[in-house]
């Protein structure tokens, strides 16, 4: 094969690779961002009270400002791509899967809520929160609750102390 043909090849072949890749890199992040929000989470029956119990709260938008946060906002972890969509595909599946082909009336929602630090991620507390230890240290009466948390001298995560962060009266929202 004659070096010109050759050379032109590997461009077309680089081109249309590049052009797969930034298709598919396209697709993954607006599939991302169209299963992150209460509306996409909410098309489960199960998770109706949860978006109930959000959309009162200050994270699900209501505050002064109009913020409102997603879901993936706080239950995906946000210390890195990888770890972040390894977490969605897996909690994604369970999701399915359970919605799917389990009872889901027979889920015990208030002792998930009572562990409800296993569903929220502090790096997703923190991606918001970023500048928090900053802006505590100001203020005795909110960096004391928080000093052994920034020193890494304890093993209590955002949602041990903040368990109602994100689901406004969750309890009352949930079915007996």
């Amino acid at each position: 094969m004659p070096k010109a043909t050759w050379m032109r090849a590997t461009v077309l072949l680089l081109l249309i690779g590049a052009i797969i890749g930034v298709g598919f890199s396209f697709a993954v992040y607006e599939t991302s961002e169209k299963t992150a929000d209460a509306n996409f989470c909410g098309s489960c029956h199960t998770m109706k009270p949860f978006v109930s119990a959000f959309e009162i709260h200050v994270h699900g938008g209501d505050n002064r400002f109009g913020f409102q946060a997603e879901c993936n906002d706080c239950h995906l972890p946000h210390d890195g791509l990888a770890h972040y969509f390894f977490v969605k595909v897996k909690s994604s599946t369970n999701d399915i899967w359970v919605e799917t082909f389990d009872n889901t009336d027979k889920i015990d929602w208030r002792k998930k809520i009572k562990d409800g630090n296993r569903f929220v991620y502090d790096s997703g507390c923190l991606s918001c929160h970023a500048d928090l230890e900053n802006k505590t240290l100001s203020n005795p009466r909110a960096f004391l609750p928080h000093r052994l948390y920034f020193s890494k001298t304890t093993t209590k995560t955002c949602a041990d102390c903040h368990a109602n962060a994100g689901h406004k009266h969750l309890s009352e929202f949930i079915k007996e």
